[in-house]
């Protein structure tokens, strides 16, 4: 898929829901427009409160999402906003599938969670529960890691293999041929070839 995101640690979920607050936010939160203010169909008493006045959750979140981007580093940043663009110029089926695909992920670590849990022995609510979450998170991330890490370094070896072997096979000059045979078998058979 073209455009896929490589998420900045600590921010991909605010790349993945940035676009949906940033449409949610309160129109005194968007950046304004180079063209002005645009003015509603209905204008009037009513969309003016609800532009002011924006609806708190959203509001919330919003806060939230800009608070999380206040905390990176520049770099951090800058990534950021780079995966926002590429975001932003994604077709709503990438969109989807992205979103698809993140939902599924997050299933499968809510469900690796609860297998922990469980294999634990405990049963934890609320704030427990998030920070037994976050600290399996972190664990599981530097096991796969170094898994990684073990990979790559048993991999290395064996491609160098690999290429050596292939470099003896492929650098010869002469390169066999197969010749068809100047005459027909004895058999009378117009195949040259054995039955």
């Amino acid at each position: 898929m073209a455009g896929k995101l490589s998420f900045v640690s600590g921010a991909g979920c605010a790349v993945l829901f940035l676009p949906t607050v940033w449409a949610q936010a309160p129109a005194d939160a968007q950046p304004p427009s180079p063209d002005g203010p645009k003015q509603h169909e209905s204008s009037g008493v009513e969309s003016d409160k609800r532009r002011k006045k924006g609806d708190p959750a959203d509001r919330e979140k919003f806060e939230t999402v800009r608070k999380a981007i206040d905390a990176l580093t520049p770099d951090q940043r800058k990534r950021f906003q780079e995966n926002f663009l590429r975001w932003s110029s994604l077709s709503p089926e990438e969109k989807k599938a992205l979103s698809d695909r993140d939902a599924f992920r997050r299933k499968k670590i809510a469900e690796d969670i609860d297998a922990a849990l469980k294999e634990a022995g405990l049963e934890l609510d609320g704030e427990r529960r998030e920070a037994f979450g976050r600290r399996y998170g972190e664990e599981r991330h530097k096991i796969e890691g170094q898994l990684r890490k073990e990979m790559e370094d048993r991999r290395k070896p064996l491609l160098k293999e690999v290429i050596a072997k292939l470099k003896a096979e492929f650098s010869t000059s002469a390169e066999p041929t197969i010749s068809a045979p100047k005459t027909p078998a004895a058999s009378g058979s117009p195949c040259p070839l054995k039955p």
